[in-house]
């Protein structure tokens, strides 16, 4: 195997592993947030508001790649991964030195804040180091990496609540931080000089195709219809489950996600459209669930996870196949859409009685599964596919 070869294979398998401890890390913490703010003396309006720390985090996504689009070294992009992985990770353990529930709230923030600094340079070098292999596969192991991890940090936290407390608990998940940022050294040792930045250097003004923008736009309108766990967990809350059971779910969402992935991965490698117009479905149906059928919450809490392991799946291996050069823009671009769709999605179904805002999420949902689908204008449907297939990294056909 060629010298690049076995640097790109070290550096994936440690980024698998710095996201495996990264995410026991902050995921661990998430679990519990809710009831700590509570326990901090927060209200409940407090602790919805919790779900702002992701709109945050998807808007530092689409900065995070735009600097090192524009940057363009690879010291930018090593960099950027960094500094986002460090304000990210750094923030769980000093929770535990929180003693009022904003300073705890802050933290939240802030820990989000790192997480989208990072995720946009971070999912450009993956596409790199995965050159060569079927991107459903690559990243779906690496989405299996990460639910793995956010499982493992959930019942960690569960373990040490029981005996030690809160505070015990939050200190305890300094360990899987520090083991992610040391994995993230040996990534960076392994793999630094990036094509992908030298080639950013001659495309800082070039354009998105526009099969990029569709998966995007398909991403965007499917998050729209896709209800936060947020909200989501508040109504079930509000149906008569108890914080335990809500819990419980929340992990039964987390092994769909990686139950998912693999399955999403082999089926975008497959028939890309078809993967990418399963997302937006599942968020609709996920969304009809919990509004329309509270008293079936585990089925909610499956389909919810199945939705989150397509778009973590499906949509970043789309989004790799853009242009080496442009893979930062192209993922600020999808993490943006996103973003944004999630944000006034949810605003709109908080706002609205039940029906109305399943509604809304089916119409929502309907057009983002339709919008991958649709040949462009100026191309035959067949045209179109196989343009889909080569630059999404399927085979040609022969």
């Amino acid at each position: 195997m060629p010298w690049r070869g076995r640097r790109a294979i070290l550096a994936f398998t440690a980024l698998a592993l710095t996201s495996l401890f990264a995410d026991m890390a902050y995921e661990g913490a998430r679990s519990a947030i809710g009831p700590y703010l509570g326990y901090l003396g927060a209200g409940l309006l407090v602790a919805g508001a919790v779900s702002v720390g992701d709109l945050v985090s998807y808007l530092f996504r689409f900065v995070g790649g735009e600097l090192a689009q524009r940057l363009a070294s690879p010291r930018a992009y090593w960099g950027l991964a960094f500094l986002g992985y460090t304000v990210n990770l750094v923030a769980v353990p000093l929770l535990a030195l929180a003693g009022r529930w904003w300073e705890a709230f802050a933290l939240v923030i802030v820990e989000r804040t790192g997480k989208g600094l990072r995720t946009a340079p971070r999912d450009a070098i993956l596409a790199e180091v995965t050159t060569g292999v079927s991107r459903g596969l690559a990243f779906s192991l690496h989405e299996v990496a990460d639910q793995a991890g956010a499982v493992a940090g959930a019942l960690l936290v569960a373990g040490a609540l029981r005996g030690h407390g809160y505070h015990w608990a939050y200190a305890l998940l300094g360990v899987p931080a520090v083991l992610a940022l040391a994995s993230l050294a040996v990534a960076a040792a392994a793999y630094p000089r990036l094509e992908e930045a030298r080639l950013a250097r001659g495309a800082r003004r070039g354009r998105l195709p526009p099969e990029v923008v569709r998966a995007s736009l398909a991403a965007g309108l499917g998050m729209a219809a896709f209800m936060h766990w947020a909200q989501a967990s508040y109504r079930l809350g509000l149906a008569g489950l108890s914080p335990a059971a809500v819990a419980a779910l929340y992990s039964a969402a987390m092994l769909s996600d990686a139950a998912m992935a693999p399955l999403a991965g082999a089926l975008y490698d497959r028939a890309p459209r078809a993967s990418l117009s399963l997302g937006p479905a599942l968020s609709a149906l996920a969304t009809v669930l919990v509004l329309l059928a509270p008293g079936e919450p585990l089925a909610a809490a499956v389909a919810w996870g199945l939705a989150m392991g397509v778009y973590e799946t499906s949509y970043r291996a789309a989004i790799a196949g853009a242009p080496p050069g442009l893979r930062g823009r192209a993922y600020a671009a999808l993490y943006a859409s996103m973003g944004a769709g999630w944000a006034l999605g949810n605003l709109a179904m908080a706002a609205l009685p039940a029906r109305a805002g399943a509604a809304l999420a089916l119409a929502l949902g309907i057009l983002g599964a339709l919008t991958p689908l649709a040949p462009a204008p100026s191309e035959e449907p067949g045209e179109y596919y196989e343009t889909c297939r080569i630059l999404w990294g399927g085979p040609r056909r022969r």
